[in-house]
């Protein structure tokens, strides 16, 4: 053999070997069955996460199921211990107690098979339980929302007032770490006082009658100052409600401020037309990709950090142009 074609099957040889590496991540995880156990399947934020998971997992060879719970807390149990049954390769859980999920999560560790935590943070002293968890600070998005309440009674001329919380489940999970952020921020002004908190269960028809409820109530005490939604399809169920009573939106001395979060695209026009103050990012396709990145990570044998935490910004009419994109699936 002469020593050019020598060198030429060593280049090749080289080559094949980097091709190979390149392509290990797939290899890994083709074939590989993901069962992802969801609450609100068609709820636009949960809906969003399913989509651009299984865009991504299916691209990087993954099989995917998907289950759907509500906030049945004991089917989401059943429908997991029935993937840990059926022997799935991976489970994502975003659980909708993050007690009730805690006896699956042992039998799933158990039986071998990895599980990754989705959106809703898991309950502390649990880790040895889970891969990791992709996510939000829930109780940063609080704060977030807090501090702007603050800063917008300011700026509004307000030295205090009345401010109504429209929330997600308040039983676990997300919706109390957010109501926990929100009275921490708000506390740094003793005037502005939290005069209701009502669980609307993130459904946007028991959001705005609610809400409606809440300015009938309120009325004879010179309204409401603000309303925040814990998601934008609630803050956008308050604006429709608030029209409807004929009262003022906007961020003015007499207008009624509306705090919103997840940023949907109806937040986002909402914004746009001045209704909405502001709303917080959690953008769903984000989390879809990153869970499908950490499950290709995990076949690929590699060792996760327990918090993939993504970012957590404000968006108000000053950067919205910046989020209209992401914010809009």
């Amino acid at each position: 053999m002469t020593k050019r074609v020598s060198k030429i099957l060593m280049a090749g040889v080289a080559g094949l070997a980097l091709a190979c590496s390149a392509g290990g991540a797939l290899a890994d995880a083709k074939g590989k069955k993901v069962l992802m156990v969801q609450s609100f399947a068609v709820h636009p934020y949960v809906a969003g996460i399913i989509k651009s998971f299984k865009a991504k997992a299916e691209s990087l060879g993954m099989e995917v199921t998907v289950q759907a719970a509500g906030v049945d807390a004991a089917l989401q149990a059943r429908q997991f211990d029935d993937g840990v049954a059926r022997k799935f390769d991976l489970i994502i859980v975003q659980p909708v107690s993050e007690q009730a999920i805690v006896p699956a999560l042992a039998r799933a560790k158990e039986a071998g098979i990895p599980v990754i935590i989705s959106n809703n943070s898991p309950k502390d002293g649990t880790e040895a339980l889970y891969q990791t968890f992709v996510g939000q600070d829930q109780n940063e998005m609080g704060r977030v929302v807090g501090r702007q309440i603050v800063k917008s009674f300011k700026e509004s001329g307000r030295e205090g007032g009345k401010v109504a919380l429209i929330t997600g489940a308040l039983t676990e999970g997300l919706g109390p770490r957010r109501l926990a952020g929100i009275k921490e921020a708000i506390a740094a002004n003793p005037k502005i006082e939290i005069v209701a908190v009502e669980d609307a269960r993130w459904d946007t028809a028991t959001g705005e009658r609610i809400a409606g409820q809440l300015f009938a109530r309120f009325a004879a005490q010179g309204g409401l100052d603000g309303v925040y939604g814990m998601a934008d399809n609630l803050a956008l169920a308050t604006i429709k409600a608030a029209e409807a009573a004929g009262i003022p939106l906007g961020s003015g001395p007499k207008q009624l401020l509306v705090f919103g979060g997840n940023c949907q695209k109806e937040g986002i026009d909402a914004l746009k037309a001045g209704k909405m103050v502001s709303s917080v990012s959690q953008i769903p396709t984000y989390v879809g990709e990153k869970l499908a990145d950490a499950a290709n990570d995990i076949f690929s044998g590699k060792t996760l950090p327990k918090e993939t935490l993504l970012p957590v910004e404000l968006i108000d009419q000053a950067n919205v142009a910046k989020w209209e994109a992401a914010c809009t699936y």
